[in-house]
């Protein structure tokens, strides 16, 4: 294949309009050749309802990157792969852990690349975050993953379904940053939900996690209209703490100041994708998904108030 190498987005939401489509725009790697949805207008390249029709067109394409709703990703790869497209799939890459297994028995067995682009280890500071992490022992400490749903998922109502994980669609990008800073078999305990009447998914939820003599506590909650944090913040057994916010764009040592990066997650999905397709490879981690699996299997539930959708 001859770089740049086409690539159309399949499913055009918030995110794939403000992140995959600039991120796209800025790599030396790829070129937006398409968009593949029902409701993209005011954009400067060739849009089809499916991709079936882009095929039909006679487009030439290399890749696709899936910001579909994570329940109908099977059905998509299966057709992107079979026509030797690689695939970057938008977090979390499936609804179920199989689905997630799945997608990457399809890349492998072709010959093509399928990438779980978990966006959030790309952010500024998780490599350092993962250094110090590995240089301390008996970690200790909370996630908070707080933020307004009607700003980041306006008319979504997929993510209050089954498998659109409702609080935890956001939440997984922590644990997706948790599990690359501090890998290994984590244990998830004491899970809460609070589910609005007409949803299938939670709008907050709490639970323990643990491994090895770590130890951390989470919260996730959609909380309209008030201030939002993405903070990942650890203690450890000699007493140095680290603290990421931002979601990994702000870091704090032992309480100094915040140093800050401006994020660029997305041009470093799209750099590991391009690493991935030119060494023919698949990378599809599901550490995060198992987590969240976890957590939906043995929540407790209570009912609350219903949401607007």
């Amino acid at each position: 294949m001859t770089r740049p190498w086409k690539i159309a987005i399949v499913g055009f939401g918030k995110i794939a309009c403000e992140q995959h489509r600039p991120a796209i725009a800025d790599s030396p790697d790829f070129q937006l050749a398409a968009i593949i949805s029902s409701s993209a207008h005011a954009v400067d390249v060739p849009v089809f309802r499916t991709l079936e029709d882009a095929f039909a067109s006679g487009l030439a394409l290399d890749a696709v990157a899936l910001c579909t709703p994570p329940q109908v990703r099977q059905e998509v790869c299966d057709l992107a792969t079979a026509r030797g497209l690689a695939v970057l799939l938008e977090k979390p890459p499936a609804a179920t852990v199989a689905q997630a297994q799945a997608l990457a028995a399809m890349g492998s067995s072709r010959g093509v690349t399928v990438f779980a682009g978990w966006h959030s280890r790309f952010a500024p500071f998780v490599e350092e975050a993962r250094t110090w992490c590995a240089a301390h022992d008996g970690l200790h400490g909370r996630i908070e993953w707080h933020e307004d749903h009607l700003k980041w998922h306006p008319g979504q109502a997929w993510l209050w379904q089954l498998g659109g994980l409702g609080v935890l669609d956001p939440g997984i990008n922590s644990l997706s940053i948790l599990t690359v800073i501090r890998p290994g078999a984590w244990h998830l305990s004491g899970a809460a939900f609070e589910q609005p009447e007409n949803a299938d998914t939670p709008r907050a939820a709490r639970f323990s996690l643990g491994r090895n003599g770590d130890h951390v506590d989470v919260s996730f909650r959609f909380a309209e209209n008030t201030s939002e944090t993405w903070s990942i913040q650890l203690r450890a057994e000699n007493g140095d703490v680290l603290h990421l916010a931002d979601g990994g764009a702000a870091l704090s040592l032992n309480g100094g100041a915040f140093r800050r990066k401006a994020n660029a997650e997305y041009a470093g999905v799209y750099r590991r994708f391009a690493e991935l397709m030119r060494s023919g490879q698949c990378d599809v981690d599901t550490a995060a998904l198992c987590l969240t699996e976890e957590a939906f299997r043995t929540a407790e539930i209570t009912l609350v108030e219903p949401v607007t959708i």
